[in-house]
């Protein structure tokens, strides 16, 4: 099995450019990306370019943001008092934050358990995510979007892997946990021919 096709478990690594060329997120060879295709758990613009590679592919690919993140909305941005975000403690710019609703109760907001995860394995049981943009004297501005809404991409990949997945992957349509490396990625471990740029979070889950 070295063909990327539905119901197959997939390694990838991948380097993401916007549209100047800067380098906003990578994953490299030594630590690929593990997903299981043809279950819309990436962007559909990656995954379709994806569809028919083989193991050991290397290939550039540019994303609308039709195909990527969307649209920036204006309307994911809002407003609050600061009196609402008291129990979190010490604020900064780029915090990002859960927001809890329940019904018509006012929103409650708490910092991620796993905040390598935020933009990861999401559904719509889950709390959305904001990230602060600015703290003013009495209000904080809070950024729903993703943060790469609005953004035209263009992936340089190369296929690791092409595996047939578990018997639990093919129902959940994610990869078991075993085959998610979240360790810290070590300086100097390279991308194929370039740089080492790793996201300095470790995640490299933003585009899912």
């Amino acid at each position: 099995m070295d063909t990327v096709t539905r119901n197959t478990k997939v390694s990838i690594a991948y380097r993401l450019k916007d549209t100047n060329g800067h380098i906003i997120e990578e994953m490299p060879l030594a630590h690929p990306f593990v997903y299981v295709h043809g279950y819309e758990n990436i962007i559909a613009g990656l995954e379709e370019a994806l569809e028919g590679r083989k193991a050991g592919e290397s290939f550039t690919v540019g994303v609308s943001y039709e195909k990527g993140y969307g649209a920036y909305r204006q309307d994911l941005v809002i407003e609050v008092a600061k009196d609402e975000l008291q129990d979190i403690g010490e604020l900064w710019v780029g915090m990002e934050l859960e927001m809890y609703r329940e019904g018509d109760d006012s929103p409650e907001f708490s910092v991620p358990e796993d905040p390598k995860d935020i933009y990861g394995n999401r559904d719509e049981d889950d709390p959305e995510v904001y990230v602060i943009r600015e703290i003013k004297d009495k209000t904080v501005t809070l950024d729903g979007n993703h943060p790469f809404a609005g953004m035209d991409l263009s992936f340089e990949v190369t296929v690791v892997s092409v595996e047939e997945p578990s018997i639990t992957e093919l129902e959940t349509g994610f990869p078991d946990e075993s085959e998610e490396d979240d360790d810290d990625v070590e300086d100097g471990d390279d991308f194929e021919g370039g740089d080492h740029n790793y996201n300095s979070n470790g995640s490299g889950r933003h585009w899912r």
